[in-house]
């Protein structure tokens, strides 16, 4: 019996590559082939204590490190002890501290004959030239197979990593993210603006740095909310999710800049929750307005919750909505544009026929098993039984935004 084994190249962040890992797991699960799934885990890191508490302990290879690098290592280590003929898939591992770990491992991978792939979830790019320059080489030595999470992501990383296999757009679980009312209280941290009686704008996102690859682009969400305010129309932006600068510096520039703009009391940023969904169910309708986020996880669970998505028309957030409501996708930086754009699904009758669309695409391009599957035939653990609605996978990729970050 031939397994999947999955290498992550960060073990102590939540976000949007651990929960499509998650999801992995429950895919194998639920297509009853979970013992033929093994992922390589950071003892005690944040990675496994989340992956046991989603119930995928079945699947895990706990490896003693002191730290990330020394956990690539020895989890390499650990892989050339393994049957030759079970793929390694590298899951996003593009950062500057795994790299060296992949070329020192890359010989005996090469030489072994093991099968080797890389999911791509970002945009794999560096402003450093030679950060830039020692993953190409690492890359190109290494010649893995690619899988991308969009058409976006594989359109600035075929320069990187040529031998793309295919676009599988990340899973959402279905039973978790659906329409039917909550029976939860409204959280906490909402309670307050549901009960003002605003209009509730929700933006769960990684609350960064200004300026990086993948720009986040919170500080558009102010403006936006200036511009309902000064049309008489009030919403209160709400942005959930976690600020790892020191001191959370990001957090509070954002909230200083919304009180210069005189919104202060209609923006509030809120921690992580681990019930999004009962966020969601509050909403009356979800912005983000990243131009070069890879995906847009936020846009596939806000549809299938039933929540209206307004998104940048670029990157894999536009790619997403284009499937099926392209008029709400704006020019993100262009706050009169988002905040009518904002107030025309409020009142357009057609809303509710757009989303019935969107949760019918949602269901059955980004089903938990059907992601399952895709990482199964294009990694040879099972055979190919039908053939995916995706793009053809040699093609060229045209860039969304019309230029290399």
């Amino acid at each position: 019996m031939r397994k999947l084994l999955v290498l992550a190249g960060e073990n102590d962040g939540l976000g949007g590559t651990l929960v499509s890992r998650s999801m992995l797991a429950l895919g194998f699960k639920q297509s009853s082939v979970s013992e033929q799934l093994q992922i390589l885990v950071q003892s005690n890191s944040f990675m496994e204590q989340y992956l046991r508490d989603a119930g995928h302990g079945f699947c895990l290879q706990p490896v003693e490190a002191k730290d990330r690098t020394q956990f690539m290592q020895r989890s390499f280590r650990w892989v050339n002890q393994q049957p030759r003929d079970w793929p390694l898939l590298l899951d996003n591992c593009v950062d500057k501290q795994v790299i060296p770990a992949i070329l020192k491992a890359t010989l005996a991978l090469r030489l072994s004959g093991r099968p080797v792939y890389h999911f791509c979830h970002d945009l794999c790019l560096s402003h450093n030239a030679l950060g830039y320059a020692l993953r190409k080489i690492a890359f190109t030595c290494l010649s893995p197979h690619v899988l991308c999470n969009s058409q976006f992501t594989a359109t600035n990383v075929c320069s990187l990593m040529s031998d793309i296999r295919g676009i599988l757009y990340q899973p959402v679980d279905l039973e978790q993210f659906h329409q039917r009312p909550s029976t939860q209280p409204v959280p906490e941290g909402l309670k307050p603006i549901v009960q003002s009686g605003a209009r509730l704008m929700l933006t769960p996102s990684r609350i960064n740095q200004v300026g990086i690859v993948n720009d986040k682009n919170l500080r558009a969400l102010i403006p936006v909310i200036a511009q309902l305010k000064a049309m008489g129309h009030h919403y209160h932006g709400v942005v959930i999710g976690p600020d790892g600068s020191p001191d959370l510096a990001n957090t509070r520039v954002l909230l200083d800049q919304a009180a210069e703009a005189g919104v202060g009391d209609r923006f509030t940023i809120l921690p992580p929750m681990n019930k999004i969904e009962d966020c969601y169910k509050h909403a009356d309708i979800v912005v983000t307005l990243a131009p070069r986020e890879p995906f847009g996880r936020t846009v596939v669970e806000a549809i299938a919750c039933g929540v209206p998505v307004i998104g940048s028309r670029s990157g894999g957030i536009g790619e997403i909505l284009n499937h099926f409501a392209p008029h709400w996708t704006v020019e993100p930086n262009d706050p009169l544009a988002v905040a009518q754009a904002i107030l025309r699904v409020a009142s357009d009758p057609m809303t509710s026929g757009i989303l019935a669309h969107g949760r019918a695409w949602v269901e059955q391009r980004c089903s938990v098993q059907e992601y399952a599957r895709g990482v199964m035939e294009v990694t040879g653990i099972t055979h190919k039984v039908t053939q995916p609605e995706h793009p053809p996978i040699h093609a060229p990729y045209p860039d969304p935004i019309g230029e290399r970050a």
